[in-house]
């Protein structure tokens, strides 16, 4: 919540609750913010069904990680499911994977004025300067750096965002009085553009860190960080401002302004003669990696023209009338490259959703894997291919004859999970027990028929209210070990049509086969 009241913010966050435009921020804080850094089986799960909980997000994360550059952390294997995509590439690269995407979606999108596109390809090179920066240095937390940069100078553009009439003025402002505008800001705003940033962020929840590396110090006064934070805070200052000159450069005083700039950077981190120059070389290849797989065209942006003629040591003032676009490499890896093409031009149906996985969980149970991994891959799977509102996977209890909910996928699915919970008893005629006794998957088509009513236990009705369900025990040698439940809210038809069911069938044996793996 906000911590101070002041009165821009106020009128700030009062606009934004009324107008959602600003670039799909809400969900992707909770992946940025709320998220923590634990690769516990909790976090994990929690940011898997965070990322699921939005259609576009999952198919368009699950298109970049199958890209050129994300390929290097993975090597060979197409990646079709979320939790695989956490599981190999880790926490850390998910996170920042998912901000990258959506900064980038930001800048692809032409309905933003041409100004606000490029305040994001700024705001996103400067993630990507400083986290190459942070590698070279020996910082730990290079995604950290990432991200922090990225929102570095999110009050600037929120004003931009939503006060355009306040935005011109200070623009006008900084003109006439030749200043920059975070200095003109605090005429206009009565508060200055770090502190709208900040606020805002702490309204979204956003991190202490990221909170923390959006206060802005003037270059003339960096001094050596004492600890990480304050080495992550220094690079998101000094990446920004490094994008900005990258903005403004001037034909032939690039080296001038760039000495002037190493020189500060000095102040803060021991670097060599190459080192800023070797950033943006490779800040800028990634940048086009990402425009090539996403569709976005270099030369709209000014900023990415001058920083590649800063890069091939051109007048930034020259008239580029051929462009290097399709230039090809000297050297292509070809099956990774072609097989990325074909996964990530098309949308997949249910059933490819549902082939595709059931290939990469095998794929995957031929390595060294944990049983968790597995089974959250499979409820995925499941989750997305036969379109549940609702999956859990109960696991029978080590101290009782109960099943109990270990975790599952869906809205709400924290507290739904923990009221999944039944005796497993052989007399029994809950359809529950009924799955366990005759172990064969249970479908239910309409829990208001009257010749299933008895059958169906009061506690899934409060809990989870469905219209259709489907039970799927697993059993070892007529043994219950877990059971997987899916729901629907509606009377479902194409949800379980026979061709599906066959893949759920398929499903359930992986899941057998991996629970007796791990015994």
């Amino acid at each position: 919540m906000i911590v101070k009241k002041i009165p821009i913010v106020v009128r700030l966050i009062d606009i934004m609750n009324t107008n959602n435009d600003f670039p799909a921020m809400s969900k992707t804080v909770a992946l940025v913010s709320k998220q923590t850094s634990s690769d516990s089986d909790a976090s994990v799960t929690e940011l898997t069904n965070t990322i699921l909980d939005d259609f576009a997000l999952s198919n368009k994360l699950l298109r970049m990680v199958n890209t050129a550059f994300y390929i290097k952390y993975h090597g060979a294997g197409r990646i079709t499911t979320v939790s695989r995509a956490v599981y190999i590439l880790g926490f850390s690269q998910i996170r920042s994977a998912a901000s990258a995407l959506m900064i980038f979606e930001h800048i692809k999108n032409k309905s933003l004025a041409l100004e606000l596109r490029e305040a994001f390809m700024v705001s996103f090179m400067s993630g990507v300067m400083a986290k190459e920066m942070a590698q070279k240095l020996g910082i730990k937390d290079t995604e950290e750096a990432f991200i922090c940069s990225i929102f570095h100078d999110l009050g600037k553009s929120l004003i931009k965002f939503y006060l355009p009439d306040e935005q011109r003025r200070i623009r006008e402002i900084a003109a006439a009085q030749d200043i920059t505008e975070d200095e003109a800001a605090p005429g206009i705003l009565k508060t200055s553009y770090d502190v709208v940033g900040m606020e805002v962020a702490k309204y979204w929840n956003f991190s202490d860190s990221i909170v923390y590396c959006m206060h802005k110090v003037p270059l003339y006064k960096l001094t050596k960080p004492t600890n990480e934070m304050e080495s992550i805070r220094s690079l998101s200052i000094l990446s920004n401002k490094l994008c900005e000159l990258i903005n403004k450069a001037k034909p032939g005083d690039w080296q001038k302004t760039l000495t002037t700039f190493k020189h500060r950077f000095d102040i803060c981190f021991k670097s060599d003669e190459k080192m800023i120059t070797d950033v943006l070389e490779t800040s800028y290849n990634e940048i086009k990696s990402y425009c090539d797989n996403f569709g976005f065209d270099m030369e709209h942006s000014h900023f990415l023209q001058n920083l590649g003629l800063i890069l091939r040591g051109q007048d930034t003032t020259k008239d580029k009338k051929h462009p290097d676009v399709g230039a090809k490499k000297p050297m292509q890896i070809l099956d990774s490259l072609l097989d990325g093409e074909e996964e990530t031009s098309q949308v997949l149906t249910p059933e490819d959703i549902l082939a595709k996985g059931i290939l990469e969980i095998a794929n995957t149970m031929l390595d060294n894997f944990s049983l968790n991994d597995i089974l959250r891959m499979i409820l995925e799977v499941l989750y997305r291919g036969m379109e549940f509102t609702h999956i859990v996977i109960g696991i029978k209890s080590s101290k009782e004859s109960y099943m109990e909910g270990r975790f599952g996928f869906g809205q709400d699915i924290n507290k739904m999970v923990k009221g999944f919970r039944f005796k497993i008893e052989q007399v029994s005629q809950d359809v529950f027990n009924i799955a366990l006794e005759k172990d064969s998957i249970v479908l239910i088509n309409n829990i208001y028929d009257v010749e299933v009513q008895s059958c169906i236990p009061q506690w899934l009705q409060a809990t989870f209210n469905p219209k259709t369900f489907i039970i799927i025990p697993i059993t070892l040698q007529k043994t219950p070990i877990a059971i997987i439940y899916g729901d629907w809210t509606s009377l479902e038809q194409t949800a379980t049509s026979r061709q599906r069911l066959r893949y759920v069938k398929t499903l359930r044996n992986q899941a057998m086969l991996a629970i007796k793996h791990s015994m």
